[in-house]
Parts: structure tokens; C-alpha cells; sequence
């Protein structure tokens, strides 16, 4: 019995050697079983490439002001406003899509963001003729910009933006007064503005799938300013995917350069992100 115990102890420390063995000739073996066990971080990426788009549906609310015919010795087409709030916006929304995407290779990449809204909006100018109108408005939005990566941590990503926002604006008011002595009259007006703009585009991983991501931009041109911000917390559902719940506004000071003197958008932000 103790030469068969004596064998059996032999037998595991040569097993127990061998292991030692294969383990220091491949360093990292036990991390990298690890790995095949959590999904990476979801600011990471295989490789010097990195991918995300990222469609999503924004639930914004709208503030703002038409700017009205204001041509020499007519005052009959006023300026109107606009504040419309979510539930508002639902109602009256005829049309909206959006995607936000981001390609880079090791650290120079480049950032895309485009957006589509089309209002309708009905009501009654105060007046002794309550005249009514139906306004309908449009955007195409598109941010485009130049990134640089700045800090690059494996939980704290940071990159530098340089770009331009592009906006188209399209405005159709019909205007028709009631009673005997009401008048109808309709305005169309439309704009397209370029502005360039600096800004900055943060991830932050918060460990169990869960990550921060936050942007910032500021930026003149043809309007007098325009300025955004990105907050928005991801969970990745896999290597490939991940949702977003954030919040966004967008806000616009014209100066007289388009069909709206003023705008803003402000509201949540839900969509899916995929990683290639």
C-alpha cells in the first residue's frame, strides 16, 4: 500500500510539473480564458479598426420662431412660435429618421450624424379675423466631423472633434382668416446653413456591460451659433451590440439667416448600437 501511495504521489507531482510547465510557456493563458468568458468593453474593438452606427429614435421636444415676411410695408404674414412638447410632437410629426455613426483607424477617425424631421403644425393667430394657419416644417441635419483620439485608456476613451453641421430648413405657412372679411395668403421659404464646429466625444466603461458616452460640440457659420449636447448610457448585449438611453439638444440662433429666427430640440434619445 505505501509503494502504490509512494507511485500515485510520483504521478500527480509530474502532472502537477507539466501544468507548471505549460502555463509559464504561454504567459497570460489563465487571462486569457478570462477573456473568452466577458465580452469586451464596448470601447474597445479587434484590431486598429473601429466601427459603431448606431440608428436611433429621438423624442424631442420644440421650441422656436418663424421668422415671418418682413419685406418693406408688409406685415401680413407674422412671425409665428413654436413650442411644441413630446406628446405635442407625436401628434403633429409626419416624418423622422436618424443614425450616428463613427469609423476609426488606431487613432484618426471620422464621425457622422444625420437627422430627418417633418412637422405639420395647425393653429389660430389671436386677432379679431382668428385667422387660421397650417405651417409645415422640415430639417435635414447633417454633423459631420473629423476626430482625433486624445486619451485612450482601456475604460476612458477621448477623442478631439473638427467638423461642419449642415441643416437645411424648409417652411410652408398657409395663412386663411375667417369671417366676411378674411383674407388667405401663403409663404414658403426655405435655407440652407453651414456652420463649422469644434467638439469633444467621450466613452467610459462602468464594468458589467455597462458604459457612459457623452459629446459635446459648439460651432458658427451662417447661423450665429449652434450648439449640442450627447448624454447617453449603453449595455452591451454582446460582443456586437449594445442599447442606448440618453438625452439630446440641439439648439440654433439663426440671426435672421433662415426661415426660423431661433430653434431647439431637446428630448430622449433610444436606440441600438452595433460594433464591427
Amino acid at each position: 500500500m505505501v509503494t502504490a501511495f509512494a507511485d500515485a504521489t510520483r504521478r500527480a507531482r509530474a502532472i502537477g510539473a507539466v501544468v507548471a510547465a505549460l502555463c509559464c510557456a504561454i504567459p497570460g493563458a489563465p487571462a486569457a480564458a478570462q477573456d473568452m468568458t466577458a465580452p469586451p468593453p464596448a470601447s474597445t474593438a479587434a484590431g486598429p479598426w473601429f466601427v459603431r452606427i448606431t440608428p436611433y429614435a429621438w423624442l424631442p421636444s420644440v421650441s422656436g420662431s418663424t421668422r415671418g415676411d418682413r419685406s418693406a410695408g408688409d406685415r401680413s404674414v407674422p412671425s409665428l412660435s413654436i413650442d411644441k412638447g413630446f406628446s405635442d410632437i407625436l401628434s403633429d410629426l409626419d416624418f423622422a429618421g436618424m443614425v450616428f455613426g463613427t469609423v476609426r483607424y488606431e487613432r484618426i477617425g471620422l464621425l457622422v450624424d444625420l437627422d430627418y424631421v417633418s412637422l405639420s403644425v395647425d393653429g389660430n393667430l389671436r386677432g379679431p379675423f382668428r385667422t387660421r394657419y397650417h405651417t409645415n416644417f422640415e430639417a435635414l441635419l447633417a454633423t459631420v466631423g473629423a476626430t482625433a483620439r486624445v486619451v485612450d485608456e482601456p475604460k476612458l476613451g477621448v477623442d478631439l472633434v473638427v467638423g461642419a453641421r449642415v441643416v437645411g430648413l424648409w417652411v410652408d405657412s398657409d395663412f386663411k382668416g375667417q369671417g366676411r372679411f378674411g383674407l388667405s395668403r401663403g409663404v414658403s421659404d426655405s435655407a440652407t446653413i453651414v456652420d463649422g464646429l469644434v467638439g469633444v466625444r467621450a466613452d467610459v466603461e462602468l464594468g458589467g456591460g455597462f458604459s457612459l458616452f457623452g459629446y459635446a460640440d459648439i460651432g458658427t457659420g451662417n447661423s450665429d451659433l449652434t450648439w449640442q449636447v450627447i448624454g447617453a448610457v449603453e449595455y452591451s448585449f454582446s460582443n456586437s451590440a449594445s442599447g442606448v438611453l440618453g438625452y439630446r439638444y440641439l439648439g440654433y440662433d439663426f440671426g435672421g439667416h433662415a426661415p426660423l429666427d431661433d430653434l431647439a430640440l431637446y428630448g430622449p434619445i433610444l436606440g441600438v448600437t452595433f460594433r464591427f
